[in-house]
């Protein structure tokens, strides 16, 4: 049973996971594509705009009450507080495709590259609070 049915923040293909965030009792979902990101709220069993900005990503994913959102374009990740669509942190990085941040032990690891070039070596960026 379908409920429902939404663009993506963009209106471009969606190739990526969301993100889920349980908070109390409330949910959200992040979701990316190459034009926007955004949040939705879980209501009543609907799904409501929290809000949308137009940075691209994929991949984005929550780790110590952050959002972190690759940025495929222009590279990068941007860094969200999950309530607002405006990054408090931007970590530098190379453009890519198929790239997904990854977050362990305080520390943020960005993949470089392009898995279409079918590399046999690759670049791994890490930021740590400092």
């Amino acid at each position: 049973g379908e409920l429902q049915t939404l663009p993506t923040p963009g209106g471009d293909q969606l190739f990526t996971a969301p993100a889920v965030w349980h908070h109390g009792k409330a949910t959200t979902v992040f979701v990316a594509d190459f034009s926007a990101t955004a949040a939705y709220s879980l209501r009543g069993g609907r799904l409501h705009k929290r809000w949308e900005n137009g940075t691209p990503g994929s991949s984005p994913i929550l780790a110590g009450g952050l959002l972190y959102v690759y940025e495929p374009e222009g590279g990068g990740i941007e860094v969200y507080s999950p309530s607002s669509p405006k990054p408090i942190a931007e970590l530098p990085g190379a453009p890519g495709h198929w790239n997904s941040p990854i977050v362990v032990d305080g520390h943020v690891v960005e993949p470089e590259g392009d898995a279409n070039d079918h590399s046999g070596s690759g670049t791994l960026d890490l930021f740590s609070a400092p």
